[in-house]
Formats: structure tokens, sequence, C-alpha cells
């Protein structure tokens, strides 16, 4: 049995202006881990780019990284959790906020 679930994911056609906000993606990357139960071990890292920005927040078991691209509509999320704990709802936290469905 696998010791974690892992969850991958391109978000493509965002508009939202929180793709170049290294303040509301760190806002959203805390909002995501708390939709998984992950416990941050800090807060989140961010470090901007002329192509975007990056975010990572680490916890105990896992972690939520985003990856966007503010010029190309894209943001690329990455989850890691404890196999018990379904990545795709941190996911969903990352989508909706951002403006994008995922159904």
């Amino acid at each position: 049995m696998a010791a974690y679930s892992h969850a991958l994911m391109e978000l493509t056609g965002i508009t939202s202006p929180t793709l170049a906000d290294e303040q509301a993606l760190a806002a959203l990357v805390i909002a995501a881990a708390g939709a998984i139960g992950l416990t941050p071990h800090g807060p989140p890292t961010t470090k901007s780019s002329p192509q975007g920005v990056a975010v990572g927040l680490l916890g105990h078991g896992g972690h939520v990284v985003l990856h966007t691209h503010p010029a190309g509509g894209a943001c690329l999320v990455d989850v890691v959790t404890p196999n018990t704990t379904p990545p795709g709802r941190a996911v969903e936290v990352i989508a909706r906020r951002l403006g994008v469905a995922t159904a």
C-alpha cells in the first residue's frame, strides 16, 4: 500500500489577478492545506520571477506547491498527502478560488 497520494494538475484559462499576487497565492496554499488537514511546518515560501510565481507549503506528510504563469493564464498545482487523504480536495479549493471549473 502506498504511503502517499498525489495530484498534479495544470489549471488553464485563468484570468484572475491572483496568479501574480504572492500574498494571495500564499493564502491560497494555506487554505488548500487546511482543506486536506495538512499541518504546515511553517509559512509558505514564495518566489516571483518575470514568468510568474512559485509558492510552496511543506507539511507533515505532504505539500502544496503552485507554479503560476500569469501571461499564459495557467497554474500548475502539485499536492501530496498521506494516503488516506484525497489530494483532490486541495486542488478543488485552488481551482475554485482561481475561478476554474474542474469538472
